[in-house]
């Protein structure tokens, strides 16, 4: 089994655990007992700057909201992904669901020695893919 498809089996089975003990937990009413998913997220780095891609399928630009936060070094991406309802209502039953809705959240932090311009950030959301370019000071 490759690097690859490791990460990708541990990914899906701690997927599956959080989605089970969601199910399974009741659900308080606090603000700390929020849900949220992550998205799939690559970081890279090169001489001019942070180049972030996160997989946001389905997410309208309008529910994605993009932060720096400078005391913790990091950027981070939070959202909502709205389930659409399918035009055929006659759903007789679910074999699978992989997909998450609802709120997301992910912090990426920035490696401590790396001074960047949080100004100067930008952002382009394309092909269900949001790109963040934090430029290096």
């Amino acid at each position: 089994m490759s690097r690859q498809e490791r990460h990708d089996w541990f990914w899906h089975v701690g997927n599956d655990f959080t989605q089970l003990s969601v199910e399974l937990i009741p659900r308080q009413v606090t603000a700390a007992a929020r849900r949220y998913w992550q998205p799939r997220v690559d970081m890279l780095e090169d001489e001019h700057a942070f180049i972030i891609k996160a997989e946001l399928a389905g997410v309208r630009i309008e529910d994605i909201h993009l932060t720096y936060d400078a005391v913790q070094h990091r950027v981070i991406i939070r959202g909502v992904r709205h389930e659409e309802e399918l035009a055929h209502q006659g759903r007789v039953g679910i074999h699978q669901l992989e997909v998450f809705y609802g709120e997301f959240e992910r912090e990426l932090p920035l490696p401590d020695r790396a001074r960047v311009m949080p100004d100067r950030i930008q952002a382009h959301f394309k092909n269900g893919f949001l790109l963040v370019v934090v430029p290096k000071a």
